[in-house]
């Protein structure tokens, strides 16, 4: 085992709760092995350590030779995970489903068949109720080979209901598939480049999404098949800047777990990811009242059931309720209410930050630095501005890259640091031109920043007033909008040109 996997079996430990750890306990002393011994003591001595220290280990191990550690760290890895599997089995419907279907095989492979099917008819029975289609298809394949080399006293009827069943089940998998294709491509335009910044990506979209979108019915889709559809209509909205369309797909796709309850058993993160998308776009769209109502659905949802959920879920729950609780201030204007809200949020950054990619950190950066530019402490701003800027992935949402850099500029404006931005605004033009950012609102807040550092102080405040106009004439550009969503230039202008907040201004 690598270090990279000593590194995964640390996480792996840290990761379990504490029924987790008492339940491995207890299967570990059902196993009677020669090496038991020494896989509980590595067990505990990395529950033990905060921060791995192999080194430490090996030492209390006795100094045992690479070969058995490696040996010894491979079997606690299995046997947590085969520890967890029992834990779940009967949580999670996927887990459950293997099991019977292994069960079956166990059966077969015994010469046991009639038993075998029987098994796999109470395993297809249960994976309908669970809308586990993979499931089921494969269910259907191996009792079509059952049937096929062995004599099994079925009638005709029935292994005909079977052909039909497998036809219909892989067709309604090809549909999935697609839909989920789509909505994957999708996604992965905007990790790539955010919402859509001229005619020719708009177009170069459009056409995707019709030449991929399969040619169905919605009535006529399963449960399943309909949410895969209603996200793809979420991403393709989304990115089109739609916020009235996509809030339309994201209601139906979070009413879809309303009305089934069965389906949030089955993908409860998937649920919360409904309601992310639905509650972002009423924030687009600035539906105080709306947005209020279905955010606080979603807190009483995480409230109720938060005991119940998986480290997974959990974090998944604090992505998507955190966000929505930052925009909820962001939307009332009270940004100094929000800082007691950003600093519970910090604290679960910093526990989930081994789990979360930066693309996720980099937006709660982003909220947390303009709610603290807004409400009057650009300094704070400052150093979430700079964790963006510093980032390793310099492709990654290039949008939100390029509005941290235009908030910095306006957080060391606001410090009086102006000294530094025409050196701040060369580097910057250098990163726009470089990742082929060109914006019109971009060119004109730097175009602003240059014309101010040149003008005399008592011009400065005709110059403020004369972008204010201009930035309001892009507010309605279909292509420009979609900044100030991010960042509201018109707001801090005219908390410039008045000497005041914009918390001030918005409340």
């Amino acid at each position: 085992m690598s270090i990279a996997k000593s590194e995964s079996l640390f996480s792996l430990v840290k990761s379990l709760s504490k029924s987790e750890k008492k339940s491995f306990r207890l299967y570990a002393e059902r196993i009677h092995e020669s090496q038991q011994l020494l896989y509980m003591q590595l067990f505990d001595l990395y529950d033990k350590q905060k921060k791995l220290d192999e080194v430490e280990i090996k030492r209390q191990l006795g100094n045992i030779s690479a070969t058995n550690y490696a040996n010894v760290k491979r079997h606690l890895y299995e046997q947590i995970l085969t520890s967890l599997r029992l834990v779940n089995k009967n949580k999670k419907s996927n887990i459950r489903l293997s099991e019977m279907i292994d069960f079956a095989y166990i059966l077969y492979g015994k010469g046991l068949y009639m038993q075998a099917l029987k098994i796999l008819e109470k395993a297809k029975k249960f994976a309908k109720q669970h809308h586990r289609d993979l499931s089921i298809l494969n269910i259907i394949e191996i009792e079509k080979m059952i049937h096929s080399r062995h004599i099994t006293r079925s009638k005709l009827k029935p292994i005909n209901n079977l052909l039909e069943e497998a036809a219909e089940k892989a067709a309604t998998l090809l549909s999935t598939v697609k839909l989920s294709n789509l909505k994957i491509a999708l996604h992965k335009f905007y990790i790539e480049k955010g919402h859509v910044r001229n005619k020719e990506e708009e177009t170069e979209v459009k056409k995707f999404f019709e030449a991929n979108l399969p040619d169905v019915k919605e009535n006529a889709l399963d449960k399943m098949e309909r949410i895969y559809l209603y996200q793809s209509y979420v991403w393709y909205y989304y990115i089109l800047n739609d916020f009235t369309k996509c809030s339309k797909y994201a209601l139906k796709w979070v009413n879809m777990y309303e009305n089934n309850t069965d389906l949030q058993a089955r993908d409860v993160n998937l649920y919360f990811r409904a309601y992310h998308y639905l509650l972002t776009s009423l924030f687009n769209k600035k539906e105080k009242e709306n947005y209020l109502e279905h955010y606080a659905e979603i807190e009483q949802f995480r409230k109720l059931n938060y005991a119940k959920f998986n480290q997974n879920t959990k974090i998944i729950s604090f992505l998507y309720v955190h966000s929505a609780r930052l925009n909820l201030h962001i939307l009332r204007g009270d940004y100094t209410k929000a800082h007691d809200d950003i600093k519970k949020t910090l604290v679960r950054l910093q526990r989930y930050k081994s789990f979360l990619d930066e693309h996720k950190v980099m937006v709660f950066y982003f909220k947390i630095a303009w709610i603290y530019l807004a409400s009057g402490n650009p300094s704070s701003s400052a150093k979430y501005l700079q964790e963006i800027t510093n980032m390793t992935n310099k492709t990654l949402r290039l949008d939100i890259q390029a509005y941290a850099r235009l908030m910095f500029l306006m957080v060391h404006y606001e410090l009086d640091n102006t000294i530094i931005l025409p050196s701040l605004i060369k580097q910057y033009t250098r990163f726009f031109e470089k990742n082929k950012i060109n914006n019109s609102v971009q060119l004109l807040f730097l175009e602003f920043f240059i014309k101010m550092l040149k003008a005399p102080l008592l011009d400065r405040k005709k110059i403020i007033h004369t972008y204010i106009q201009l930035f309001r004439k892009l507010e309605n550009n279909r292509y420009e909008k979609r900044t100030f969503l991010y960042l509201d230039f018109v707001i801090w202008l005219e908390s410039r040109f008045q000497h005041t907040t914009i918390e001030t201004l918005a409340s």
